[in-house]
């Protein structure tokens, strides 16, 4: 896709977004929403502190996919994931966008084939901690929430596919094509780079790929407590409307499991629109119902969240301003170099 086809996306992305984002908004009733905004008051602070620590762990993750010969600080790393992280929010390129400015930032102190490397190791381990996550929240609804049949064999499906693509994805990692057949597709090639990555990774390493996957789950664990936060100050009034059948002050983990497995299914779907701007509020104003809350309670997490996003993207923008452009590539590992080194 040219740079004018981008361009063009990202406008007509943002506008049916910002489109959508009012509409819902209108619906559930601004004046309760800025309402809600509002009881959070500096728990926001908590909020942001808490999101920057996410962004800690994912380094902390990649950290550990890197080969023994790389010396890349957290602090370089951290600045490297948010300025990465922050490309992919404001472009509708996701990945394609975000993964070569981590591999730009860090060069320095990692070679690119090693940044490529590990960050395909990482983001494998991720992917995992994600079906994870939203298989979690699945069962969770399944098991707290009472359903209609439809919507109960809808998740039971949705389970069963999840599953599917887990064992999918394990066989084409393992190696699949008959070389008998003559070249590979390049989709195919692709994944064939991204398996000698992980390769590369867990030989010997087992250790730190299940280190790896503990620190993404406590990235999820640290969000599910991110949305229980926000949503008991919003409903912090005893009066508050935005409380449904549930009630102020009655939030529950399964709850905040919930909207989270939601939101990891949104970002990955969704990822093309910039800050997922109207679709987050849609979706999350549509489930809170299901969980006893009302939709503007919903609307209202979706906002706050994307104030969140606002501000690190802010810093992850700034992070690529300050850096230099200019700078001799790094020099490569020494030949023979070790597997990952303990950071």
């Amino acid at each position: 896709m040219n740079t004018g086809r981008r361009r063009l996306l990202t406008a007509v992305c943002t506008v049916a977004g910002a489109a959508l984002f009012v509409y819902v908004v209108r619906r559930a009733g601004a004046a309760e929403i800025i309402d809600g905004i509002r009881r959070v008051g500096w728990g926001l602070v908590v909020l942001l502190l808490l999101a920057g620590f996410r962004f800690i762990l994912r380094s902390q993750s990649w950290r550990l996919c890197m080969p023994d010969a790389s010396r890349l600080p957290l602090g370089r790393a951290f600045q490297a994931f948010l300025a990465g992280d922050s490309v992919g929010n404001v472009t509708p390129l996701g990945l394609v966008a975000s993964e070569p400015t981590k591999v730009f930032l860090s060069r320095h102190h990692l070679a690119t084939r090693d940044a490529v490397a590990s960050l395909a190791a990482e983001n494998v381990i991720y992917a995992a901690s994600v079906a994870t996550m939203v298989s979690v929240g699945l069962l969770v609804v399944l098991l707290t929430v009472p359903l209609p049949s439809t919507w109960r064999w809808s998740l039971a499906a949705a389970l069963a596919a999840i599953a599917v693509a887990v064992v999918a994805g394990q066989r084409l990692l393992r190696g699949t094509w008959d070389e008998s057949r003559g070249s590979r597709p390049r989709w195919r090639e692709q994944v064939a780079a991204v398996r000698q990555a992980v390769a590369a990774f867990s030989q010997g390493q087992s250790g730190r790929f299940q280190r790896a996957y503990a620190l993404d789950l406590v990235y999820h664990a640290t969000a599910v407590l991110e949305v229980f936060l926000t949503l008991r100050w919003v409903l912090g009034d005893p009066a508050s409307p935005l409380s449904g059948e549930g009630g102020a002050g009655r939030i529950t983990l399964s709850q905040a499991i919930a909207f989270e497995a939601l939101n990891r299914v949104v970002i990955v779907a969704f990822k093309f629109v910039p800050f997922r701007v109207g679709i987050d509020e849609a979706l999350t104003g549509a489930a809170a119902p299901l969980l006893a809350l009302d939709p503007a309670a919903g609307i209202t997490l979706a906002v706050v969240r994307k104030v969140r996003n606002l501000f690190w993207t802010g810093v992850g923008l700034a992070i690529i301003a300050a850096h230099p452009a200019q700078s001799a590539s790094p020099a490569e590992p020494p030949s023979g170099s070790g597997p990952a080194r303990q950071p």
